[in-house]
């Protein structure tokens, strides 16, 4: 599996992660935010889409530049990655937005995740990018994949705000052909498997209510 933690390459990753990560930040800042981190990792995301040579004419001359084989399909999970996706979604105005909502069910010692609802394509043989801001355990994220992989998607890319070392491990074990783009990488889970020190509820701060 390929990693690309952005923090690590650019300043301004760690900004929009210093407001997303500050408990003090209010809703709509936290969804503006999380908006511009979607746009930065929609940006590095293009490194991994498929391109086409394109001439085009200029008032001058010509240029040879460049433009999507295919638009991409952006999966959004429920409800965290609306405004991820939106930012994603500037980018690439064209492309199918599918949705997707799961729920972890604990019975005992075994977890599972359901996927309880999903608008997506019953067909799909593109490229796809699966938005979620937290990559905590990496179940959910992998649960989806396997829905995408299923209806035939070529390629699928991750993005994502903040990844635990731990739902990275298990992603790459379940799904090591996965890109996964996130902006940081933190270390640990708490006992709710809330990634520490993270940002806190990423649905409950995006839509403004506790559920």
């Amino acid at each position: 599996m390929e990693i690309h933690v952005l923090a690590e390459e650019v300043p301004y990753a760690r900004l929009i992660l210093r407001h997303l990560r500050d408990k003090n930040t209010g809703v709509s800042d936290f969804r503006r935010w999380m908006e511009k981190a979607g746009i930065l990792l929609g940006v590095f995301i293009s490194r991994s889409l498929s391109w086409r040579r394109i001439e085009v004419e200029t008032p001058l001359g010509s240029a040879v530049e460049l433009d999507l084989e295919t638009q991409p399909l952006v999966v959004s999970i429920l409800g965290a990655g609306v405004y991820l996706a939106n930012g994603i979604m500037k980018l690439y105005p064209e492309a199918p937005l599918g949705l997707v909502s799961a729920k972890r069910i604990e019975d005992g010692s075994e977890v599972r995740i359901e996927v309880y609802y999903s608008r997506l394509p019953t067909e799909w043989r593109g490229e796809s990018i699966v938005v979620d801001p937290m990559l905590a355990t990496g179940s959910t994220i992998s649960r989806v994949i396997d829905v995408l992989k299923k209806r035939g998607s070529s390629k699928i890319i991750v993005g994502a705000v903040i990844s635990s070392i731990q739902g990275i491990s298990y992603l790459s074990s379940k799904h090591p052909d996965v890109e996964v783009y996130t902006l940081g990488l933190d270390k640990e889970l708490d006992a709710r498997n809330f990634i520490v020190p993270g940002l806190g509820d990423a649905g409950d701060r995006s839509l403004g209510v506790v559920f």
